[in-house]
């Protein structure tokens, strides 16, 4: 009767969790904040797919990753540097089912700033200065803009760096006087523009994707891919970003660029 029982529970947590589609989340900024951004989209694939999904997100840029690699996640929401750094662990874990496209105005793109009306106006004013990162695993917060002062020569010149976690972090503590410059997005950098002032901005790159894991169902995958670039909820698009104006085809190898941008930076 017991292992009747306990077949009985395995069986249910197991149609349980079939009815649940798990969605990743690389967060930027506060979880909450992302949970936010990214629930009108959720509900939507909820209505094409009839499987509930529940966002989650890891410790950190490093857990988020593993996590993804691992297979953890069904579907999610993802940068470029994390989408290689999970490819990296494991190239059998992710398929890309589509990319944010942005507008021309607002493309995917990183900048290095400081407070508005400080002496930090150019690269060069940065030398013996303290500079703030976001994650070591961020695409536009350490990645390419470290790429940038590596290039310009100016990083050999900075006095010391530290890593914050995240964009918005990293905007804040440079407003409060407690680093020279950072590395952010543009779009953080817009949000609080009264208070910042951008020293260089990064070309465009290709920027965040939904995936799904490899192993997610074929005909689940079809669904949502269709959902995504056929969106007709502009609402659930802007929510996650106000300059998106769709989702696009993206493939791996859009982020070749960005490999080589990656390899560079950590031989430095």
């Amino acid at each position: 009767m017991k292992t009747l029982f306990l077949i009985f529970v395995v069986f249910l947590t197991q149609l349980i969790a079939s009815q649940v589609l798990t969605f990743g989340v690389i967060s930027t900024v506060n979880p909450d904040i992302m949970k936010h951004k990214l629930k009108p989209l959720m509900k939507e694939i909820e209505k094409v797919t009839g499987k509930k999904v529940k966002f989650q997100t890891g410790y950190d840029y490093t857990d988020t990753i593993n996590k993804f690699a691992d297979g953890t996640f069904d579907i999610g929401y993802i940068g470029p540097v994390p989408y290689i750094k999970t490819q990296d662990i494991n190239p059998h874990a992710l398929e890309i089912l589509a990319g944010i496209k942005n507008s021309k105005k607002s493309p995917f793109r990183s900048v290095i700033i400081s407070k508005k009306g400080s002496k930090f106006k150019k690269l060069k004013d940065l030398k013996n200065t303290s500079f703030a990162f976001g994650s070591p695993k961020s695409t536009l917060s350490y990645y390419i803009p470290k790429h940038i002062l590596v290039t310009s020569g100016t990083m050999k010149d900075i006095k010391n760096y530290h890593f914050l976690g995240r964009h918005d972090k990293v905007a804040q503590y440079v407003i409060m006087g407690k680093f020279a410059a950072g590395a952010i997005k543009q779009s953080i950098a817009n949000k609080y523009s009264k208070y910042l002032q951008i020293i260089i901005t990064s070309n465009a790159m290709p920027g965040f994707m939904i995936v799904a894991n490899k192993k997610l169902d074929k005909n689940l995958k079809v669904k949502i891919k269709k959902l995504l670039l056929n969106l007709k909820n502009k609402d659930a698009l802007k929510t996650i970003k106000k300059t998106a104006i769709g989702f696009e085809q993206r493939k791996d190898s859009d982020y070749d660029k960005l490999r080589v941008i990656i390899e560079e930076v950590e031989k430095n």
